[in-house]
């Protein structure tokens, strides 16, 4: 059985709908390539809110889910301060690595 991992990308409003099935393909070619199995992409659509990244935690807290890819980390934030306080956040919540696929 393949480990499982998940997605999580922000889909702004004005995202068009082939970025946004882009994105979520490259996720999935990922999965692939790495012998994982792609369980949920969770999607935030609202820029201040946060609520699929919490949906996501408790997922991974649930499961034995280890691994969350996003396609940018400016998916979890704009800022790199942020940035690094959500990854840090994913890591001890729920001991889970993240990758993201820009910086593969």
């Amino acid at each position: 059985m393949k480990p499982l991992i998940y997605g999580y990308m922000r889909v702004p409003s004005d995202m068009p709908d082939e970025e946004a099935r882009r994105r979520e393909a490259d996720m999935e070619a990922y999965a692939r390539a790495e012998g994982f199995a792609l369980a949920m992409i969770f999607h935030e659509f609202e820029a201040v809110q946060r609520s699929a990244l919490a949906e996501l935690l408790q997922a991974l807290q649930r499961t034995e889910a280890h691994n969350v890819v996003v396609p940018s980390l400016r998916d979890l934030a704009l800022t790199d301060r942020l940035q690094d306080a959500l990854v840090l956040q994913i890591e001890c919540e729920a001991n889970a690595q993240v990758v993201s696929l820009d910086e593969l």
